[in-house]
């Protein structure tokens, strides 16, 4: 049974009580008078020409200075095409829905109950999700904000549902930045534990571009490698302890070597 709320037509339900912060969006949507904000021209073209249903929720709570900002944001979305249905959750009020979404802090957008944005979000970002959102095939830039968020587990089930590794997905286990190789390589591990045949096809496109990589992420990719256990890559760890290459990438070569004949 759905908990109690307020319903505004189809597109929208009112899982809250619309006090102090609250209120003010709540009664511009209401009265359809929200002139404080409004999407851009394009974007609004774009959203109106949307055909896939969307399921958007954001969760709030009274004394989060960002929500009611969010909130007009994403009423101003739900408006731009009778398709893209809205759930405003209080968390004060449903603590079980925001538990059984994981949600753990405020504001936080959930598109389809699969892509998440937490904190003051891109709105642009989340707009771009919708329209181009393939859960069979999605960009860089959405799964790098899944892993950011934590989601990496999310991720890999998404690639086991689907029997591929995406190729966004690839770009990001070589990335500069430590932070996203890092939830790529929970990923990995997730997949290697629930299907090591899949984990396996990262392996050769990795090894394409080990060379040319910087020594940290040569270290992590062969930390991936000794992950995916594919018995194929051997000779070529080995190449690595005999070539020229630093210490702790000598040394990472070893670990997934020892991971491996085990």
């Amino acid at each position: 049974m759905e908990p109690p709320g307020i319903h505004i037509g189809r597109e929208l339900c009112y899982h809250a009580i619309p006090l102090g912060t609250e209120l003010e969006p709540f009664l511009a949507v209401v009265s359809s008078t929200d002139k404080g904000f409004s999407l851009p021209a394009s974007l609004a073209r774009r959203l109106g020409r949307m055909e896939q249903p969307a399921s958007l929720s954001l969760y709030i709570s009274p004394h989060c200075p960002f929500c009611p900002v969010m909130a007009r944001q994403l009423f101003s979305v739900a408006r731009a095409n009778n398709i893209v249905r809205l759930t405003i959750v209080d968390v004060s009020l449903f603590p079980e829905m925001a538990r059984a979404a994981k949600v753990r802090s405020v504001p936080t957008a959930l598109l389809d109950e699969q892509f998440r944005w937490t904190g003051s979000f891109s709105l642009e970002e989340l707009i771009e999700a919708m329209i181009h959102r393939d859960s069979a095939n999605p960009g860089a830039p959405l799964l790098e904000n899944m892993l950011k968020q934590g989601d990496a587990g999310r991720v890999a089930q998404m690639m086991i549902d689907n029997q591929k590794i995406f190729p966004a997905f690839l770009t990001l286990l070589t990335h500069e930045k430590w932070p996203v190789r890092l939830g790529a390589m929970v990923a990995i591990e997730e997949i290697a534990r629930q299907d090591p045949k899949l984990a396996n096809q990262v392996v050769d496109v990795l090894w394409e571009e080990f060379d040319d990589l910087q020594d940290p992420v040569k270290g992590d990719m062969l930390y991936v490698v000794g992950e995916a256990g594919d018995s194929r890559v051997v000779s070529r760890l080995e190449m690595v302890l005999r070539g020229a290459y630093d210490g702790e990438v000598k040394e990472a070569a070893r670990e997934a070597l020892q991971k491996i004949r085990k």
